[in-house]
C-alpha cells in the first residue's frame, strides 16, 4: 500500500512539473560533446587503421589513423604504470589499487582482471607475447606468466638479499629466454648487475651471473642486447647474455665534434630501445649557455666490439624525441620555430614539415607508424596531438581541453554596433585631426556603398526567416565534431565573431594545466577560434576583465603557476585580446609599464578576486591578489589611476574571507599600510573545532540576478527572501563520529547564524558537495542512517522572518545589523552519487532555476528547483499550495529524461559553468573534466520562443488576407457611410 501511494504521488508530481527532455531529432543540434583521452604517454599500432594510446588521465583508447576519431576508450579509476599491446589484446598494469587488466583491442572490452600485491614492482615493465600471454611481477620477487585468459602458467621467484630487496629491475625477452636484470643499488651495498636467465616456456632458471658496476640508476641505459652505463670519463657496455665488459673513453668518441667539451659523463644521457636488437643509440648532453639551456646530440653505433660516431645532430634548444621501427632509428626535432625535421637512420634521410611550435610547445613524444609512406603520431608539451604524413598534418586533436582548470563565457558584440562604431571609419585620433570633413564624408559614403552588397543576402535571409519556423541552431551544422576538436594552427587570422539574435553564440575562454589558453565558438560545435601556449605556465584562473564595448575589444587575464629564474615558485599573468588571443598592449603609454601583457612575479597567490571596480584608463576590472604568507593585498593593474579609483570607490567596504589548509577561516578587512601598500587586517577568525576537518565552502554565483525580493504564496501573502550578499556556507566532517556539520556564516563579521549536524554520514568514500544561489543552499551526501540510507540532497532556504509579510525595517542591508533569518530545510532521497554541482543562470533571474549534478556515470542531471523545495507538503496539497505549484513531498525521481546528456558518455565532469542568453528562458551550460560538453537548459520551458511547429507562413498569409480584405471592403464602407448621411 505504501509503495502504491509513493508511486501515485510521484505520478502527480509529473503533472505539476513538466519534465525537460530531448526529442531524438534534436540530439546534437544545439549541444555538442567532445570526447578526449588526455595527453598520450605512449602509442602502439594495432593494425593498419588503428593505434592504441594511454594517457596521463589514466585512459586507454583506440584512435582511427585516418580521421583521429576515438573508436573506443576505457577510463580507469587507478593510475596506469605500464601499457603494452599485442595481437592478442592490450595489457595495462595500474596502481592504487594495484591490478593487471587485459583488454580486447577491437572493442575495448575487459577480457580478464587480476589484482596484484601492493608491493608490486611499479618500475618493471611486463613482457608480452603475440598470442596474448604476458609475464609480470605480482610481488617484489615473483614473476608470473599468465595465459591469454589470465590463468597462471608458471611462477619464478628470484633469490634476494633481505637487506637489499628494493633494487630496480629490467626485463628483456630474447629467443625463448627472459632476462631479469637487477640493477646496482649503490656502491656500498650491491655494486654489480645480477642477470637472471629464465626459460620463457617453463619458468626455470637457466643461468645467473654478476656484472661489476659502480654506477646507479640514473646512469644506466639499455640498447638492444646491451647494458650501458657511465663511469668517470668512460662509457661501459656489456651484452645481457654474458659477462663481457667493454669501455670507450668519451673524449675519443666525440672528440671531433665542435661541442666535445660539453659531453661530460655526469651530464650524458643514453637514449635507445630494447624492443629491437638495435646496435645504435643517441648520446645526449644538456648544458647552459648564455643563460639558456641547450642540448647537443649524436648517433653512436655499436659495431665490432667498439663504439663509433655515426651522425652529429648539432645544437638545439630542445632534444625532441626518438623512435624505433623495423630496426630503424628515427630522430624528430624542432630545427626552427616553424619547422619539424625527421632524421631516418641509417638511411640518413630527412623529412621537413611545417609546424608552429609557438602554439603547441616542444615535442613531448613521437611514434612512427609507417616509413613508406611516412606516417607519424606526435604529442607536444602543450598536450596537442598531431598525425603527420610526409608533407603535412593529416589530423590533429586539442587534447589540452582534457585538462581545463578554469573556464569563462565571453559575451560577443552585436555585429551592427561593432561594425558601425569600431570599423566604419577606422581612423586614429591623428587622422581625424588632419583629414577634412569632406574627405571623412566621402570615406563614410564609400563605406555605406560597400555595405549595400550585403543587402540582397539580408533580404533573402530575413524573408526565409519570416516564412519558416524559428531556428535556434544556426551555424552549428557547418562543421563536424572531429573538425571542431582539431588544433588551431594560425594558418589564417581568427575571424571576427559576433553575437547572434538569441545570444546563444559566445566564446568559451578556457585555460589548461598544460599552459594553453583556448577560445571556442559555442555555436560551431566548440570549434577552436584561437589558442595560445605559454611555456612553463600551468594556468589556474581566468577572468574576463573587460567585455566588448565600442572600439574596445574584450580583455582576458589568465593566472598561472610558474617558476622564477632561480627555479623557485612564481605567479604568471597573461593579458590577451579575447577576439584573437594576441597580447593586449595598452594604448596609454602612461599605464603601459604597469599593465604588461605577460609578467611573472614572486608574489604568492592564495586567493584571487575580481573586483567591481574599473580603472579609468583601460576600463578594465581590477583583480585583487591575496598572499596569506605576507598578509599583503596586490591589485592588478597597479598604476596611479587604478589605485586612486580602488581607494576611493571600494577600499572602505573591501571585506573577504580565506580558509587555510587546516580549515580555519579568517575574515579580513583591507586597509592602506605604509607608503600606500595594501594590507589584509584580520577582523575575525573561526577556528575549526578539534576532530573536525574541512570539506567544502560555498560561494555566490557570478553574474547572478535576483528577479524578486519575496516569494508569493497561494494566499497572496509574501515570504521575503533573506538576501545577504555576504553569507556563505561551510561544511566540516568528523571522521570519528561519522558526521558532517553545516554552518551558515556572515563573511563580514564572522557570525554563525545557522548550524545543523547530520550523523551516520559516510565521509570516506563519498564526497560532500554544496551549491549556493539567491537565498538558498543545496548540499549532497551519503547517509548511513537506518531510516534514510542512501544519497541525500538537503535544501536550506532563508527568509527574513518566520511569519508571512515579515520584513526587515531597513532600506539597505548591512551585515552589522543584528538579523537572524528564518531557515526552512528539507532532505530528499537522491538516486545518484555526485561529482560536482552547478546552477542555471538567466538574463533577469525570472525563470525557475535548475540544479545541475555531474554524475560518476558520465552523465549530467538537471533537477528543477521546485523538486528541492522545503515547503513541499507532506500530505495532499491544499488549493493555496497548488496555486504555488507545490506538490507532495517525495524522493527525487530516478528519471533519465532529466539527463541533459541523454545517451552521451561525458566522462570525468568536475565543473559546470552556466551563462545567460538573451532569452530569459534559456541558460547556456558548459561542463568540463576529461570530456567537454555544451548544451542549453530551459527549466521553465521556452516560453519566450515560438514552437518549432508554429507556421509563420500561415501567419503571413492570414495577415496578407486581412490586408486584402480591408483594401476591398474599405470603399464599400465609405460609400455606405456617405449614403447614410444623405438619408
Amino acid at each position: 500500500m505504501v509503495a502504491f501511494i509513493n508511486l501515485l504521488l510521484l505520478g502527480l508530481s509529473q503533472l505539476f512539473i513538466p519534465a525537460f527532455c530531448l526529442y531524438k531529432n534534436q540530439a546534437g543540434k544545439f549541444d555538442w560533446h567532445h570526447t578526449w583521452v588526455g595527453q598520450p604517454e605512449e602509442a602502439v599500432q594495432l593494425d593498419s587503421r588503428h593505434i592504441a594510446v594511454y594517457s596521463h588521465r589514466n585512459v586507454i583508447a583506440s584512435l582511427d589513423t585516418e580521421t583521429g576519431a576515438v573508436e573506443w576508450r576505457q577510463v580507469l579509476d587507478n593510475e596506469i604504470d605500464h601499457f603494452a599491446a599485442t595481437d592478442g589484446g592490450i595489457l595495462t598494469v595500474s596502481s592504487n589499487p594495484e591490478r593487471a587488466q587485459f583488454w580486447n583491442k577491437t572493442n575495448g572490452q575487459l577480457l580478464w582482471d587480476r589484482p596484484l600485491v601492493s608491493e608490486v614492482y611499479g618500475n618493471t615493465k611486463p613482457i608480452t607475447w603475440d598470442n596474448g600471454e604476458v609475464a609480470l611481477f605480482i610481488e617484489r620477487t615473483k614473476l608470473v606468466k599468465l595465459s591469454n585468459d589470465g590463468e597462471e602458467l608458471w611462477t619464478w621467484t628470484r633469490q634476494t638479499n633481505e637487506n637489499h630487496i628494493f633494487e630496480r629491475m629490467k626485463t628483456i625477452k630474447r629467443d625463448g629466454l627472459i632476462y631479469v636484470i637487477v640493477e646496482p643499488d649503490d656502491e656500498a651495498s650491491s655494486p654489480y648487475f645480477v642477470v637472471n636467465k629464465i626459460n620463457s616456456d617453463t619458468g626455470a632458471t637457466v643461468e645467473t651471473f654478476q656484472i661489476p658496476c659502480k654506477s646507479t640508476y640514473d646512469d644506466i641505459s639499455y640498447v638492444g642486447d646491451y647494458i650501458l652505463w657511465t663511469e668517470e670519463d668512460t662509457i661501459n657496455w656489456n651484452p645481457i647474455f654474458k659477462k663481457e665488459i667493454r669501455k670507450t673513453p668519451i673524449k675519443s668518441l666525440v672528440g671531433s665534434l665542435p661541442t666535445a667539451d660539453k659531453f661530460i659523463a655526469t651530464k650524458l644521457s643514453i637514449i635507445g630501445s630494447t624492443d629491437h636488437q638495435l646496435e645504435s643509440f643517441v648520446l645526449l648532453t644538456e648544458y647552459e649557455e648564455e643563460e639558456k639551456y641547450k642540448v647537443a646530440s649524436a648517433m653512436i653505433n655499436i659495431k665490432d666490439n667498439a663504439l663509433s660516431l655515426s651522425k652529429y645532430f648539432g645544437e638545439q634548444n630542445s632534444f625532441g624525441a626518438t623512435d624505433v621501427l623495423d630496426q630503424t632509428v628515427i630522430r624528430v626535432m624542432a630545427t626552427s620555430a616553424n619547422e619539424l625535421t625527421v632524421h631516418i637512420m641509417p638511411d640518413d634521410k630527412e623529412i621537413k614539415v611545417a609546424h608552429d611550435f609557438s602554439l603547441t610547445g616542444k615535442i613531448y613524444y613521437v611514434k612512427v607508424i609507417n616509413l613508406t609512406p611516412f606516417q607519424m603520431f606526435m604529442v607536444t608539451e602543450g598536450s596537442s596531438v598531431f598525425y603527420y604524413d610526409e608533407s603535412s598534418i593529416r589530423w590533429s586533436r586539442e587534447e589540452a581541453l582534457s585538462s581545463i582548470s578554469a573556464s569563462e563565457f565571453l559575451e560577443l558584440p552585436e555585429s551592427k554596433m561593432w561594425t558601425q562604431m569600431a570599423d566604419e571609419l577606422a581612423e586614429t585620433e591623428v587622422e581625424q585631426a588632419e583629414e577634412s570633413p569632406f574627405t571623412r564624408y566621402i570615406h563614410r559614403f564609400a563605406t555605406h556603398w560597400l555595405e549595400l552588397r550585403k543587402l540582397p543576402t539580408w533580404v533573402i535571409s530575413h524573408f526565409i526567416g519570416m516564412t519558416s519556423s524559428p531556428s535556434l541552431t544556426e551555424g552549428n551544422d557547418a562543421i563536424s565534431t572531429l573538425a571542431a576538436q582539431s588544433c588551431w594552427m594560425n594558418e589564417t587570422r581568427p575571424d571576427m565573431v559576433y553575437r547572434d539574435n538569441f545570444g546563444f553564440r559566445k566564446l568559451l575562454i578556457s585555460v589548461t594545466r598544460s599552459g594553453k589558453i583556448i577560445a571556442q565558438d559555442t555555436t560551431r560545435k566548440g570549434k577552436v577560434v584561437w589558442s595560445r601556449y605559454v611555456e612553463n605556465f600551468s594556468f589556474t584562473h581566468v577572468f574576463v576583465v573587460r567585455s566588448a564595448s565600442v572600439k574596445l575589444p574584450p580583455v582576458v587575464v589568465a593566472i598561472a603557476q610558474t617558476y622564477n629564474e632561480f627555479g623557485g615558485p612564481a605567479t604568471g599573468f597573461v593579458r590577451v585580446n579575447a577576439f584573437n588571443g594576441e597580447d593586449y598592449v595598452s594604448s596609454n603609454p602612461e599605464v603601459d609599464s604597469f599593465f604588461e601583457p605577460l609578467v611573472a612575479t614572486d608574489v604568492g597567490v592564495s586567493k584571487v578576486m575580481l573586483l567591481p571596480v574599473e580603472e579609468a584608463e583601460e576600463h578594465t576590472h581590477l583583480l585583487s591578489i591575496f598572499d596569506d604568507q605576507s598578509g599583503r593585498i596586490y591589485i592588478y593593474p597597479d598604476h596611479e589611476g587604478a589605485r586612486r579609483k580602488f581607494v576611493a570607490d571600494f577600499l572602505p567596504r573591501f571585506y573577504f574571507t580565506h580558509q587555510d589548509r587546516q580549515g580555519n577561516i579568517q575574515g579580513y578587512k583591507v586597509v592602506e599600510g605604509y607608503r600606500g601598500s595594501l594590507k589584509a587586517e584580520p577582523v575575525w577568525q573561526f577556528v575549526m573545532p578539534e576532530n573536525e576537518l574541512p570539506v567544502s565552502v560555498s560561494h555566490r554565483q557570478p553574474y547572478e540576478k535576483v528577479a524578486s525580493l519575496g516569494r508569493a504564496l497561494g494566499n497572496r501573502n509574501v515570504l521575503y527572501k533573506y538576501l545577504n550578499p555576504n553569507m556563505f556556507a561551510m561544511i566540516s566532517q568528523n571522521p570519528n563520529k561519522q558526521s558532517i556539520k553545516i554552518r551558515l556564516m556572515d563573511a563580514v563579521k564572522g557570525t554563525v547564524f545557522y548550524e545543523a549536524m547530520h550523523e551516520n554520514v559516510d565521509v570516506e568514500k563519498n564526497k560532500v558537495h554544496i551549491i549556493q544561489s539567491e537565498n538558498w543552499f543545496v548540499y549532497h551526501f551519503w547517509s548511513n542512517d537506518d531510516n534514510a540510507k542512501g544519497y541525500q540532497a538537503v535544501v536550506l532556504e532563508l527568509f527574513e522572518g518566520k511569519d508571512e509579510n515579515e520584513r526587515i525595517k531597513s532600506d539597505t542591508f548591512s551585515s552589522f545589523d543584528d538579523i537572524q533569518p528564518s531557515v526552512l530545510s528539507a532532505a530528499f532521497a537522491f538516486p545518484y552519487p555526485v561529482t560536482c554541482m552547478g546552477i542555471t543562470t538567466t538574463r533577469n533571474g525570472i525563470s525557475t532555476k535548475e540544479i545541475l549534478f555531474g554524475l560518476p556515470s558520465h552523465q549530467i542531471m538537471g533537477v528543477n528547483k521546485r523538486f528541492l523545495d522545503p515547503r513541499r507538503p507532506r500530505d495532499k496539497p491544499t488549493k493555496e499550495e497548488q496555486e504555488e505549484f507545490l506538490f507532495p513531498y517525495a524522493p527525487i525521481p530516478e528519471d533519465r529524461r532529466l539527463f541533459l546528456t541523454y545517451n552521451l558518455d561525458v566522462a570525468g565532469v568536475k565543473s559546470i559553468n552556466t551563462s545567460p542568453s538573451l532569452l530569459e528562458s534559456t541558460s547556456l551550460v558548459f561542463a568540463y573534466g576529461l570530456d567537454t560538453f555544451f548544451t542549453r537548459s530551459s527549466p521553465s520551458q521556452q516560453f519566450d520562443v515560438l514552437s518549432e511547429d508554429f507556421s509563420k507562413a500561415q501567419l503571413l498569409l492570414t495577415i496578407a488576407g486581412l490586408a486584402i480584405a480591408i483594401y476591398l471592403t474599405g470603399p464599400m464602407v465609405r460609400r455606405k457611410r456617405v449614403n447614410a448621411l444623405w438619408k
